[in-house]
């Protein structure tokens, strides 16, 4: 008989891996209703995203299986659960690249193609771990999964941080004041990264849980809701999201202690989209929109 290890073999480990699978399935259909509501037609970064979240699904339904079936259907479907993976850096590419240059831009895209023949090797591995007895090779390559899968993830946060901060001088209160849906998504981006090195612990001696733990599945959760809680490129999201926050700031009131006297100025009116008439201060500090100093 084939010593596979195509299933959690104690009771609790078993309830944990069919509970975090049904999570990320629970979570991962959420996601497509909310994508295809918000998508626009004849734009393919937000069919990618798509198309990203719907590869995912299937790998979350092996636990209902038992070996050998469980084995080969798990092995089946992570070749479109890496897919996935890669699509998601793709997407990440797309929505980065109006902060790069053409050179970054190439070589982002470049490293993402010279690190398929590691999945290629990660899918026989992972065949063989859980259809064989010859359970080596993958006990080798799984650590070393999120160095071909995460880098362009960690630089596309960095990055998008980096534009924050220094090109359009947002802070993170700033922008859960502004914006609480892009708040949400940076949120989301600092979990998907907690939960990878997780990942990565758990399948090394620090904490032994194995190849099979909900952490990577937690991971991939937190970086596909940032790709459908903002469907368009970062850039065009920051750009609204500047605008809208200018636009607060132009509506605010102007004291008029701050005004030097026989001045004229602009003083908006906050919720009339009208153009706010011109307003003169006279030299005894009163406001009048047709003050006439011949009678006073």
């Amino acid at each position: 008989m084939v010593d596979s290890a195509s299933k959690p073999s104690t009771s609790l480990k078993l309830i944990l891996e069919a509970w975090s699978q049904g999570f990320m399935v629970g979570a991962l259909l959420i996601m497509i209703g909310i994508t295809l509501v918000n998508m626009r037609r004849g734009v393919l970064l937000h069919k990618l995203i798509l198309v990203e979240l719907i590869l995912g699904v299937p790998n979350g339904f092996f636990i209902f299986f038992n070996p050998p079936v469980c084995g080969w259907y798990l092995s089946s479907t992570v070749i479109l659960l890496i897919t996935s993976w890669t699509l998601h850096n793709v997407v990440a590419w797309i929505k980065t690249k109006p902060f790069i240059g053409r050179r970054s831009s190439y070589i982002y895209i470049g490293s993402i193609l010279l690190a398929q023949p590691y999945w290629v090797l990660e899918i026989y591995a992972n065949f063989s771990y859980f259809n064989t007895s010859n359970h080596y090779l993958y006990s080798i390559t799984r650590p070393y999964t999120a160095i071909f899968r995460d880098p362009w993830w960690i630089f596309t946060i960095l990055n998008l941080i980096w534009n924050l901060k220094f090109r359009y001088n947002l802070g993170f209160l700033e922008i859960v004041r502004v914006s609480p849906r892009f708040a949400v998504l940076l949120v989301c981006m600092c979990l998907s990264v907690v939960y990878t090195l997780i990942d990565i612990l758990s399948v090394t001696p620090v904490i032994p849980l194995g190849p099979i733990n909900p952490f990577w599945k937690f991971a991939f959760i937190f970086k596909c809701f940032t790709d459908s809680i903002i469907l368009d490129d970062f850039k065009t999201a920051l750009d609204k999201l500047s605008k809208h926050s200018m636009r607060q700031i132009s509506v605010e009131t102007v004291p008029v202690e701050d005004l030097p006297r026989n001045s004229t100025a602009e003083l908006p009116v906050v919720g009339n989209p009208c153009t706010p008439p011109r307003a003169v201060i006279s030299p005894y500090g009163h406001i009048s929109s047709s003050w006439n100093p011949l009678r006073h």
